[in-house]
């Protein structure tokens, strides 16, 4: 079910409406919540609820057990193991067959492996990263086990958030269930804003713009220069208006319930160094990567070269957890380059960070461009096709401006660069959400631009493919 289709908008009314109706009988609304959830999840393939249900059951069992179990560290790699099990299984294996296979190939041996037919579970990559945070979170002692098991099979299966984040963990979730989950007044406000916004990321934006990129990507070598180039900006901007689009709007679906979610996305075009941009950019995966694999592997704490060993190798796999293909390798290879990079160099050029005008300018530009090369290779569908854009990139001379459709794409590009630019200084959000006025202004303006700029076609959420 996609948020951008009125079988959702339709679904989320009921829900909602259930949800307050039963607000005096909260194991009634936490079931229906559940129920809604498992709902929600179905509608795409039913019985990959199984999945969810078994790794639910597993790692809450295994969280029950480890306070007592005299061998603690086994369940927890039991834990670890099943979960990415599960992810080797659906998202890794047919890929490295086919790395087996092109092996052989090269080698000249006629041996092959057949490749699985599996469809990919939608939103595996996210809950499994959830349900492995309580856990680990439960064997480090930082959270106590939870007994009531549909506390914890709502905090796996959340529908706001189950199909493509953010990647709420559970310490994060259980405290909010804990609470009052009071909504008041300025919380559907803020909560209207933010899916009004979404929907104008996803569907004004994001859909807009995806027929510019695409036939680029698809086919770059029947392209030149300008096209490339635009479509690489037209991508970094559909990426990012699409999936925190999709996030605006499950936060505030969410706060609508009465579930408060952290924040995913900070403006990180306005980051001035990559860095700042992992600060801004799908923040939960950041702090999940961060916490969980950064720190254990020493993070910044066993000197220079074992600190950049870190940097790389929690990049690379960031990169591998968004799907199995070598090109989201070298995008995370990139991202680990860069930060080894910045931090060595910031290290020794101390004149860098100066606070003037053009320095930010040029540190934020700079930063804007070493991203957008990376995207070539997370939206590129091979190498090869990489390799043909960055080498149509690398001959501006080959082609011509078009004047109109050129012009009309760089407007745009740089009418949402500035954007972020602005975004990231004032907190407009918040207020819109405070003024009455301007709130009843902003909710309507988006429904007209998002009924006037619709595409024909809805699209899915990019994300939705990790």
């Amino acid at each position: 079910m996609l948020f951008n289709s009125f079988h959702f908008v339709a679904f989320f009314v009921v829900v909602l409406a259930l949800n307050q109706s039963l607000r005096s009988w909260p194991v009634a609304q936490k079931l229906m919540l559940l129920a809604a959830s498992y709902y929600f999840y179905g509608q795409w393939q039913w019985h990959y609820l199984l999945l969810v249900w078994f790794s639910t059951l597993v790692d809450w069992t295994i969280g029950l057990r480890l306070p007592r179990a005299r061998h603690p560290h086994r369940l927890i790699v039991f834990s670890v193991a099943v979960n990415l099990g599960f992810l080797a299984v659906f998202k890794y294996a047919n890929w490295l067959i086919d790395t087996f296979n092109g092996a052989s190939d090269a080698l000249g041996s006629a041996l092959h492996v057949t490749p699985i037919d599996l469809l990919l579970p939608v939103g595996i990559s996210f809950y499994t990263f959830q349900s492995l945070s309580y856990t680990i979170d439960v064997y480090r002692g930082e959270l106590p086990p939870r007994r009531n098991l549909l506390d914890y099979a709502l905090a796996v299966a959340f529908f706001p958030q189950i199909e493509a984040g953010p990647i709420v963990r559970a310490r994060e979730f259980l405290a909010e269930l804990d609470g009052p989950q009071r909504v008041d007044f300025g919380d559907v406000k803020r909560a209207l804003v933010l899916i009004a916004l979404g929907y104008v990321k996803k569907i004004v934006l994001a859909d807009n713009l995806a027929p510019i990129a695409d036939p680029v990507f698809d086919d770059p070598a029947a392209h030149g220069f300008w096209d490339c180039l635009l479509a690489v900006y037209a991508f970094a901007f559909q990426i990012y208006c699409d999936f925190s689009g999709y996030t605006d709007i499950a936060i505030g679906c969410a706060l609508l319930l009465g579930i408060r979610f952290p924040p995913n996305f900070a403006h990180p075009y306005a980051a001035q160094s990559i860095q700042e941009f992992w600060r801004r950019w799908h923040m939960t995966l950041s702090r999940w990567l961060r916490d969980y694999l950064y720190v254990p592997l020493g993070g910044n704490r066993r000197g220079e070269a074992r600190t950049y060993a870190n940097l790389m190798t929690t990049m690379l796999l960031g990169g591998l957890w968004h799907g199995a293909s070598w090109n989201f390798v070298i995008w995370g290879g990139l991202h680990g380059s860069y930060l080894a990079g910045e931090r060595a160099l910031l290290a020794r050029w101390r004149w860098w960070n100066a606070p003037n005008m053009a320095a930010v300018a040029l540190r934020t530009l700079l930063t804007f461009h070493l991203a957008c090369f990376a995207w070539v290779f997370f939206r590129a569908h091979g190498f090869d096709q990489a390799s043909t854009m960055l080498g149509r990139l690398a001959h501006p001379q080959a082609s011509a401006f078009d004047g109109a459709a050129h012009g009309a794409t760089a407007v745009l590009v740089a009418a949402l660069f500035l954007a972020q630019q602005f975004g990231a200084r004032v907190r407009y959000k918040e207020r819109i959400a405070a003024n009455d006025a301007l709130f009843a202004s902003a909710i309507a303006c988006a429904m007209a631009v998002t009924i006037l700029f619709a595409p024909a076609a809805g699209a899915p959420f990019i994300y939705f493919q990790f």
